[in-house]
C-alpha cells in the first residue's frame, strides 16, 4: 500500500512539473509573449546552468528584431528612473530613462519580473511634467536608436534566472500611468 501511494504521489508531482514547463503565459504585454514563445521553442536553451551559445546568439538577434516592430513596447510596464536634459543628434532634448521592474502583485509565472529592459525615451516638456521618478507607466514610441546585440543576454546569478533585453532609444509618442492595484 505504501509503495502504491508513493508511486501515485511521484506520478502526480511529475505531471505537475511537466504542465508547468509547457504552460502558456496569458499576457497582453508583447515582449512577455515573445519571450515566452522563444523560451517554449528552445526548452534546452539552458542545461546544467549553462546557456547554449547558439541559442543565446539566436535570442540576441530575435530581441533586436522585436525592437524594430511598432508594438515592441506595447503594454510593457516601465518605471521612471530619471528625467534629464541632454543632447541627441546635436539637439537639446529631455530624456526619461525607463526600466523594467519587479512587482510582487504579478502572477507567479510572469516573466516580467525577470526582464531587464532600459528605454531612453526622448520626451517633450509637457510629457516630462507628467512623469514622477519611481512611478510606473506604459509608453509607446518610435525607435530612434537600435540597442546593441551584446547587451542582450541571459542572466543567471545563484538561483535567479533573467533576461536582459538591452537598451534602446525611442521618441515617445504616448505615456500612460499605471494605476496601483
Amino acid at each position: 500500500m505504501r509503495v502504491s501511494f508513493g508511486l501515485i504521489l511521484l506520478m502526480f508531482l511529475f505531471s505537475c512539473s511537466d504542465q508547468k514547463q509547457t504552460e502558456e503565459i496569458k499576457s497582453n504585454v508583447v515582449i512577455e509573449k515573445k519571450l515566452n514563445d522563444f523560451i517554449n521553442q528552445h526548452k534546452k536553451w539552458v542545461e546544467n546552468n549553462e546557456a547554449n551559445p547558439e541559442t543565446t546568439d539566436k535570442f540576441q538577434r530575435e530581441v533586436i528584431h522585436w525592437s524594430n516592430e511598432p508594438d515592441f513596447l506595447q503594454n510593457m510596464p516601465l518605471q521612471v528612473e530619471t528625467v534629464k536634459d541632454t543632447v541627441e543628434s546635436g539637439q537639446p532634448v529631455k530624456v526619461a530613462v525607463f526600466t523594467g521592474y519587479s512587482d510582487s502583485t504579478r502572477p507567479l509565472n510572469s516573466l516580467l519580473n525577470y526582464i531587464q529592459l532600459t528605454v531612453n525615451g526622448i520626451i517633450s516638456d509637457t510629457q516630462a511634467k507628467q512623469l514622477e521618478k519611481g512611478q510606473n507607466y506604459t509608453v509607446q514610441g518610435n525607435l530612434q536608436r537600435q540597442g546593441k546585440r551584446a547587451d542582450v543576454k541571459y542572466i543567471q546569478v545563484a538561483d535567479f534566472r533573467g533576461y536582459d533585453l538591452g537598451k534602446y532609444t525611442f521618441v515617445i509618442s504616448s505615456i500612460k500611468p499605471i494605476k496601483a492595484k
